[in-house]
């Protein structure tokens, strides 16, 4: 990360006035009502993914993400909607200045369900973690912009990954400092089992990394490591290969069943056939 990156993410910002509503990091968030989820654009027409690392990078982190916290009825997963925290923003007057859409996010202590957009005056406070993707076309918005809205905002925790060259990814994650309306601070990297080096989100538990473990395709790609467990959490890619080879497993095994099936009663139709002389 350039020098003049990481100033962006650690300038301070001014809070806004408002409403005081939930508290981020010991301090109070504020807002006034708007216009609920209903009135507002979602994000149907938002750019896709440019290249395969970048897509795949999304689609992991949504999918292993939202399968960790699927009985929570009280986390949501959300990925590439609006955020809505300004109740002044009119979108029908800000065409070219949308609010950001999240590539992938997690809010605690919110309702599991389906949402058209994530709306903070709705909601009662913002996501807790949120992850950006920078692609080569978004690179500038990702990675100067958008930290100082997140801080704005007060998302307590922000991860910037850009697959860039496809040898050197960048990881970087940040925490907010001083909350709604402070400043980023980088996390720290560390070392994990096999000497893949990452970083740890606070608010997840988890560690992100890059894990290159060899010629595979996708190797490389974002990996979400549980220290809990001592293990990644599977991808689709990884769990459907588990099931196919489940399947051929299961069928091999059957076919080895009838086999020796066959066998036994082939043994049997000759000792009878003995016994009768």
């Amino acid at each position: 990360m350039t020098e003049a990156m990481f100033d962006s993410f650690c300038s301070s910002r001014a809070p806004a006035a408002g409403v005081p509503l939930r508290a981020v990091n010991g301090a109070p968030l504020r807002w006034t009502p708007g216009p609920d989820e209903r009135r507002l654009p979602s994000c149907e027409d938002e750019p896709v993914p440019q290249n395969t690392r970048q897509a795949v990078a999304i689609k992991d982190g949504f999918s292993c993400l939202s399968r960790r916290w699927r009985e929570r009825p009280d986390v949501f997963v959300g990925t590439d909607q609006f955020l809505y925290w300004d109740p002044t923003y009119d979108p029908r007057t800000n065409p070219k200045n949308p609010p950001p859409a999240p590539d992938v996010y997690v809010a605690f202590d919110v309702a599991n369900r389906h949402r058209n957009s994530y709306v903070v005056w709705e909601e009662g406070k913002p996501p807790d973690f949120v992850l950006e993707v920078v692609s080569p076309s978004s690179r500038k918005r990702d990675a100067k912009e958008k930290p100082d809205i997140y801080a704005d905002i007060g998302v307590p925790e922000l991860f910037l990954y850009d697959p860039g060259d496809e040898d050197e990814p960048a990881l970087s994650g940040f925490e907010l400092l001083g909350g709604r309306g402070g400043r980023y601070r980088p996390l720290p990297r560390e070392r994990l089992p096999g000497g893949v080096v990452g970083v740890r989100s606070k608010v997840l538990g988890l560690c992100l990394c890059v894990k290159r473990s060899g010629p595979k395709p996708l190797d490389g790609s974002l990996r979400w490591y549980d220290p809990a467990v001592g293990g990644f959490l599977p991808t689709d890619h990884q769990l459907e290969d588990a099931n196919h080879r489940l399947a051929d497993a299961k069928r091999e095994a059957e076919a080895r069943a009838n086999a020796s099936a066959a066998r036994v009663a082939e043994l049997e139709a000759l000792i009878e056939k003995m016994r009768r002389g």
